[in-house]
């Protein structure tokens, strides 16, 4: 188990909210299938066999995501999130990165995470971390596939719900990036290749009601690019794709995310009560 480290306050008081967290973090039940991705301060969880998804990424035991996941669609059919296409074949590659694919006998998809931690720092200062996502689908028909593959987003910065994002277009009207931002935090998604030609900013709960809604979807109006908040917000991706028999599409995507790690002041005693949770939980393992 990678051990916290504790970080000391000005006059002396332990900053004890990230150690706590990521302590019970590090003790919380787990399914054998989830997979934990570790690099430098940050810490990433993923279970590929539901649509949570990726449903926590930290920066020095604050998490600051809900859920990370992706859809797909086959020219006017209904709209699934990738795991109900296989089971999932996981490939560790080391502590910080793993391949997920997903196949059947039509088409297969597969994503490689890999997650770079940075230093730890002091309370008041920044500490950042960066999640890298490369996607294939291969066709493996004799046909052309007209593919719709999807990304769903929902950040919430230190549980505050006070979040406000943008998407931003390429030269060629392509959403390329995604900018969200809170007091004390700022999360950059940047698509490398290729652009995706539908996009949207919503309230939450709405785009996850689309894309689960079992028919097409095309992602955009009524919402848009925003900005939208500060609240509860989410966004989202839409690629199309016509892939050629025996053929490829490639996505390549990067996440990057930057915090002011709070002073202990802030958190103390919420992370004094979490200490003795876990003491109580040591204890009776004993």
């Amino acid at each position: 188990m990678h051990l916290p480290i504790l970080l000391l306050g000005r006059r002396g008081s332990i900053f004890v909210l990230a150690v706590a967290a990521a302590w019970l973090f590090a003790i919380a039940p787990r399914t054998e299938a989830q997979i934990v991705l570790h690099d430098g301060n940050s810490t990433a969880d993923i279970d590929p066999t539901s649509q949570a998804g990726m449903f926590h990424w930290d920066i020095q035991g604050l998490n600051q995501l809900r859920q990370q996941w992706f859809w797909f669609g086959l020219g006017p059919g209904p709209v699934q999130s990738i795991d109900t296409i296989s089971p999932p074949n996981v490939t560790p590659k080391g502590p910080n990165e793993a391949i997920i694919m997903y196949a059947n006998p039509g088409f297969s998809v597969s994503v490689d995470y890999t997650l770079t931690g940075g230093t730890v720092s002091p309370p008041g200062q920044h500490a950042n971390a960066d999640m890298g996502e490369s996607i294939k689908i291969v066709n493996n028909t004799t046909n052309v596939m007209p593919f719709h593959f999807y990304q769903y987003s929902y950040f919430n910065f230190f549980g505050a719900s006070n979040d406000v994002v943008q998407l931003s277009q390429n030269t060629h009207g392509q959403y390329n990036e995604a900018d969200q931002t809170s007091d004390g935090v700022a999360l950059s998604e940047s698509v490398v290749t290729p652009g995706a030609p539908h996009g949207e900013v919503a309230p939450l709960g709405a785009t996850l009601s689309k894309l689960n809604s079992g028919g097409p979807v095309t992602l955009g109006p009524p919402f848009g690019a925003g900005p939208l908040g500060p609240g509860a917000v989410t966004w989202a991706f839409e690629w199309d794709f016509l892939i050629n028999p025996g053929g490829s599409a490639l996505i390549s995507k990067d996440k990057y995310m930057d915090i002011v790690v709070p002073e202990p002041s802030a958190f103390g005693l919420m992370g004094l009560a979490i200490v003795g949770l876990i003491m109580r939980k040591v204890r009776r393992e004993q």
